[in-house]
């Protein structure tokens, strides 16, 4: 998009990306100009891995704008200083978080502008509700709209005693509904001028109803998906679930619907025949909220800290001996002592210092592995290969990587015929799986490194 200047149409490996809308890749080319990206790119060196980072930065940015509003929502609620300061924490603990935080996807934005619109609803701030639902509609569809406008109306049904049909026709809603229209549509407007009903079947039936209803097939797992996918995001919590469940008041209409809110999302997604485990990621605002107004009356008990201890203990050296059979060496140190140190905290007074301490601990080293991860990635060694001989063409056989795209600039498809190499322009480079190096007759190779991508041994040829 910065190449060609058409900030309108999201390309990604020369063609036409219809998968999500327009906003998210706003917020990376507006980071990617700040720190010079492109310039990086095109000299093949980043040695402080700004590229990377800058990557990262919308996610990171809106996910601290995320923490903020979980506060918010909590002092709201229950207005108490200490529990909304616990809900901080609590949200932090969740694994969504610790990963969704750095990571470059758009759902770090959804959430935030999903929540965002909620907690202004509540606040019956009609027009700045809509404004974000706005964004969070740019930022990945319909979905935009569906999270908040339904949790809106259950807060209204559960705790309000409200049908909703009042604040849905009053005045400001009409006033904020006329905003998220001039907000939103024109690029649907425009994507629909350039591309027609092409835009309709692949953005809004295909990656929209067609993939809730099953019949695309990306992503399909069982309606039961998400059950061990709770327990493992939320495992610091199993230790207190007992607790928790003596703790949590029913009567309470907010605790309600809380409980509803986390339900419903989780629910809604297990229908969807497509899951992905991040799917379910705003379900657990609600759940921090809830758990944060609890946090300071639960105990830590002594069988249950041992247990987790040894648990985190042996999943230390679980992690660790798989990169050392990875051949991540320097990944060795930081996930054994880093979740040794985790373990230890167990071992606090109190449980509000055990889910805090954790919960920034585990931020801090997945931030370091994140570093560390760095000089293992076979993307950043084909790029400066690449960059470096801009006229040898780059092929990929039977193997996929989208980050190469984005460091190299070429427009690269996975072939799966060695036939098809046999007429190209020799010399040329060549990334593949190392199992098929044996099947690759078309010239001389020479080996330039072995590595692994996604877990599978991979290796990078020159052929001549």
């Amino acid at each position: 998009m910065i190449e060609t200047g058409n900030y309108i149409v999201p390309f990604f490996n020369c063609h036409i990306r219809f998968d999500k809308p327009i906003f998210y890749y706003l917020e990376l080319a507006a980071f990617f100009k700040m720190f010079f990206v492109e310039h990086l790119i095109k000299s093949g060196h980043d040695p402080l891995c700004i590229i990377e980072y800058a990557s990262r930065l919308p996610s990171i940015i809106t996910s601290s704008f995320t923490v903020l509003f979980t506060y918010l929502l909590s002092l709201k609620f229950f207005q108490n200083k200490k529990a909304a300061n616990n809900s901080i924490f609590a949200l932090l603990s969740f694994f969504f978080y610790v990963y969704l935080s750095k990571a470059v996807y758009p759902d770090a934005s959804l959430i935030f502008f999903e929540l965002a619109a909620v907690y202004f609803f509540i606040e019956k701030r009609y027009i700045l509700a809509w404004v974000f639902i706005a964004f969070a509609f740019l930022t990945k569809g319909p979905i935009g709209i569906v999270t908040p406008g339904f949790t809106y109306f259950l807060y209204l049904w559960v705790i309000e005693k409200k049908s909703g049909l009042k604040e849905f026709f009053s005045l400001s809603n009409f006033l904020g509904f006329t905003a998220f229209l001039v907000i939103s549509l024109p690029w649907y407007f425009a994507m629909y001028h350039y591309y027609g009903w092409e835009f309709i079947n692949k953005f809004l039936i295909y990656h929209n109803i067609e993939r809730f209803t099953g019949k695309a097939h990306q992503h399909p797992h069982s309606f039961f998906y998400y059950l061990p996918v709770i327990a493992v995001v939320s495992y610091m919590w199993i230790v207190y679930l007992k607790q928790l469940i003596k703790k949590i008041d029913t009567k309470d209409t907010k605790n309600i619907f809380l409980l509803l809110w986390f339900a419903w999302i989780v629910l809604f997604f297990s229908i969807s025949s497509n899951k992905l485990d991040h799917y379910i990621a705003p379900a657990f605002i609600p759940l921090a909220v809830l758990f944060g107004r609890y946090l300071e009356d639960l105990k830590n008990l002594k069988k249950p800290m041992i247990g987790m201890f040894i648990f985190e203990i042996l999943l230390g050296i679980g992690l660790s001996f798989y990169a050392f059979m990875q051949h991540l060496y320097l990944l060795i140190p930081t996930a054994f002592f880093g979740l040794f140190f985790v373990a230890l905290m167990n071992f606090s007074s109190t449980a509000e210092k055990t889910i805090s301490r954790k919960a920034i601990a585990l931020h801090l080293i997945t931030a370091v592995i994140l570093m560390q991860f760095e000089i293992y990635r076979p993307e950043k060694r084909i790029w400066k290969a690449v960059s470096h001989n801009p006229t040898v063409q780059l092929y990929l056989y039977r193997v996929r990587n989208d980050s190469l795209t984005a460091y190299t600039r070429k427009c690269l498809s996975e072939t799966k015929n060695t036939a098809e190499l046999k007429n190209a322009e020799k010399p040329f480079y060549l990334y593949t799986r190392k199992k098929y190096l044996d099947s690759i007759d078309i010239g001389n190779k020479k080996i330039l490194f072995y590595s692994k991508d996604k877990g599978k041994n991979t290796v990078f040829l020159l052929i001549k």
